[in-house]
């Protein structure tokens, strides 16, 4: 293959990530804040809960999501300007000279910018006082109903903004796309890796926007379904309070009962009167709770889903292949192959054989064999292994570095992927869904990386 590179076009390419690192660092430091205003909006009733346990968890995850993106930026930056000085390298080495014309150069790291946004706000909290006397007082002789406090126009600012958050986020993948057209045109064996790799970036992008998107639904649906049944429960309450009207005003009857004559015949008619009306209003607040737990579910589904982007995202955060002078390596634009954690099984290492696919019954029988052991487990499947504890390895980079330095003993990585990573079992026979990983590694001088792992298992 015949290398025909302009080494400029890698750093105008990293120029443009750094530029959606700083729109997307705004994005998200402004986000929480924008989301201030809106804080308390679910209100503090029983069918607020649901809502807002949902809603406050994948709000939590798009702010990280957002963050996460931010920082890929820098490490997408960082590998296109490793590439294009690499070849500028090269071209010195090859001719003897250096490269006439724009060759690029390192773009400076401290250009771009880091984010630690701020949590947003919770959503529950607020009370919406919208009743008066004599709804109040229909009301409180229905046992169990509870008057949905949620504050619509809160709902609808909320999701305004994740709207407009969901469309600025889509926005960076322009810059994206003309990182790729900046280099897609040049011949070099890297090129159609770092292609692929900036198209996988520009459909992490869409996800997330996507996501969002599904968060400022989730709002107006909430304010929608509030809002018609507090209409469809206000009709209810005038209908009640003509029914119960027995030539005075409700305001009269109410006015006795708050005045001390809550005892009399006419406060006890009135009060059965509502309380023979209790299904109609029993079946509006069930038809309220249906719909906020589906927005919960689909809520639910955002975190989960965003939860995958962020482990997507992971790579191009961390940008942990590095050479002996400590420099980014351009070949981490080649991705692992499938099947990678086979050439660990040299022994002792040992993960597919005893942690990878194992059944209950495989697990129990490990647990006999071995006494001492309080718990055995096991990945789903050799694909999951290898995700996982490549995630792993990817986030404790820096800490496998330093070992390397001085790599006189195992190396025992324990980390929490806050997903589920498998199975395990107890000697008491009960069986657990872990979120976390346990990876030993081995110093191995054979292996280009410099270890092996010994073994890898959900902890």
């Amino acid at each position: 293959m015949r290398i025909t590179v302009e080494c400029g076009g890698f750093t105008r390419a990293a120029d443009a990530c750094l530029t959606a690192n700083h729109t997307s660092a705004v994005l998200t430091e402004s986000l929480p804040a924008r989301l201030g205003a809106s804080a308390g909006m679910a209100g503090n009733d029983a069918t607020s809960v649901g809502f807002a346990a949902a809603y406050d968890a994948g709000a939590r995850e798009a702010v990280a999501a957002l963050a996460d993106l931010t920082h890929a930026f820098i490490g997408a930056g960082r590998l296109l300007t490793a590439t294009g000085a690499n070849h500028a390298s090269a071209e010195v080495g090859a001719g003897g000279i250096a490269v006439l014309g724009h060759a690029g150069g390192d773009l400076d790291d401290s250009a771009f910018v880091r984010v630690r946004p701020a949590s947003p706000p919770t959503s529950l909290g607020h009370q919406e006082p919208s009743l008066g006397v004599v709804d109040a007082w229909i009301l409180d002789q229905v046992e169990g109903f509870v008057w949905p406090g949620a504050d619509v126009e809160r709902l609808r600012a909320a999701g305004d903004a994740w709207r407009r958050a969901a469309a600025s986020t889509a926005g960076l993948a322009d810059h994206v796309d003309m990182a790729v057209a900046l280099i897609e045109g040049q011949r070099s064996p890297e090129v159609p890796y770092a292609v692929d790799a900036l198209g996988e970036l520009t459909r992490l992008i869409g996800d997330t926007a996507w996501q969002l998107s599904h968060l400022a639904d989730a709002c107006e649906e909430y304010a929608d379904a509030v809002e018609e049944t507090r209409d469809r429960t206000r009709e209810l309450l005038g209908e009640v309070a003509q029914m119960i009207v027995e030539g005075a005003a409700i305001s009269v009857i109410v006015t006795g009962l708050t005045g001390g004559l809550g005892g009399g015949a006419t406060a006890v008619a009135a009060a059965a009167r509502v309380r023979s009306q209790a299904p109609r209003f029993y079946a509006l607040l069930v038809s309220l709770r249906a719909g906020v737990a589906a927005t919960a579910a689909r809520l639910e589904r955002v975190r989960d889903e965003l939860a995958v982007v962020r482990t997507r995202v992971e790579k191009f955060v961390r940008v942990p292949v590095r050479d002996e002078v400590g420099a980014v390596n351009p070949s981490a634009w080649v991705p692992r192959k499938p099947g990678w954690l086979r050439s660990h099984e040299v022994p002792p290492g040992h993960t597919i054989e005893r942690h990878v696919g194992r059944t209950l019954d495989e697990l129990t029988q490990r647990l006999n064999l071995r006494p001492g052991m309080p718990l055995a487990s096991t990945f789903d499947d050799q694909q999951s292994a290898e995700r996982l504890i490549a995630l792993t390895l990817e986030r404790r980079a820096e800490e496998i570095e330093t070992w390397l330095l001085d790599p006189t003993h195992r190396l025992t990585l324990i980390e929490d992927l806050a997903q589920r990573t498998g199975t395990t079992m107890g000697r008491d026979g009960i069986v657990h869904t872990p979120t976390g990983i346990r990876v030993v590694l081995l110093p191995d001088s054979r292996a280009r990386s410099g270890w092996r792992i010994l073994t890898a298992f959900p902890d």
